[in-house]
């Protein structure tokens, strides 16, 4: 009995959380699906067309080529914001002289706000004045310069690079954090028992933090597919459509084009392939933990 009751009071705590998270969330998505089953202009009355949002969002090659840019982005930030954050947080974990400015110099990118880094990289990647050109004009490749926000075969990358660089620090710091929790003589034994570096790093490091990569996975990879900023900012889906991702292409039919309907159907999809990626990823480190 007295369990019950610690259980029943503690239960108090949790239901205004619960009703600000059904209001918020679950009330909002609920809208947002019955929403995508209508053909609605922000103004006249909405008119529910069942499915046929879905139908023509299937066959939209805009919407594929979309959704392929979006899964390309989630693997490349996620190998290379993952791998160079672990570079640079065991480099950093050593309390070594200068590490504690470095840590501070690589997390000011994440408190920075992604409009200002924009603009930012919009000046560095102008083709007259900006320092990427000019860098590679100075060390005789000046035949790479390019208007790289404004070639439709390189502008996606160079959007993708923005988000990747600036979160780096954040998962340094998480990933440092998780290093630091692990006992220096584990690393000391190894060493004397002939481990070079990389041996520690895959059979000491990685195993022991894999609970910690996962989330940093999970983040940086689900955040992928409801980025917005970066690429409106830069490039605004162009050339073309050549830049254009999941969100990118939903604001572009929901707020440009004036179908709400689309729109949230767009959204839907953005929510169930996060919703996706998060239960097929868990499932599988799950099966490989067991």
């Amino acid at each position: 009995m007295g369990v019950l009751k610690f259980k029943s009071f503690y239960l108090v705590y949790i239901i205004p959380a619960l009703v600000l998270y059904c209001i918020f969330f679950i009330l909002p998505f609920i809208q947002t699906m019955i929403y995508s089953l209508y053909n609605w202009d922000g103004i006249n009355t909405p008119i529910f067309i069942g499915m046929k949002n879905y139908w023509e969002m299937f066959h939209d090659s805009v919407f594929y080529a979309s959704t392929g840019r979006v899964l390309k982005w989630a693997l490349i930030q996620g190998i290379v914001q993952i791998s160079i954050a672990m570079l640079l947080a065991n480099v950093l974990k050593d309390k070594i002289k200068g590490s504690q400015f470095f840590r501070a110099v690589y997390f000011i990118p994440v408190v920075m706000s992604s409009a200002a880094i924009c603009v930012m990289f919009t000046v560095m990647y102008d083709n007259d004045i900006g320092l990427l050109n000019a860098l590679l004009r100075s060390i005789g490749l000046g035949n790479l310069a390019k208007v790289w926000l404004g070639d439709a075969s390189v502008a996606f990358y160079a959007a993708i690079a923005v988000p990747i660089w600036q979160g780096i620090g954040l998962y340094m710091v998480i990933l440092l954090s998780g290093l630091q929790s692990i006992s220096e003589e584990i690393f000391e034994s190894a060493k004397m028992d002939g481990a070079n570096a990389w041996q520690q790093l895959t059979r000491i490091t990685i195993p022991m933090m894999w609970g910690i990569i996962q989330i940093c996975i999970i983040l940086t990879v689900s955040g992928t597919f409801k980025n917005f900023d970066y690429v409106y900012i830069l490039t605004a889906g162009g050339p073309g459509s050549s830049t254009h991702v999941l969100a990118t292409y939903m604001y572009d039919k929901a707020f440009i084009g004036l179908r709400y309907g689309y729109g949230t159907a767009v959204a839907v999809i953005i929510f169930m392939l996060g919703l996706s990626f998060t239960v097929i990823f868990q499932t599988l480190t799950k099966t490989r933990d067991t």
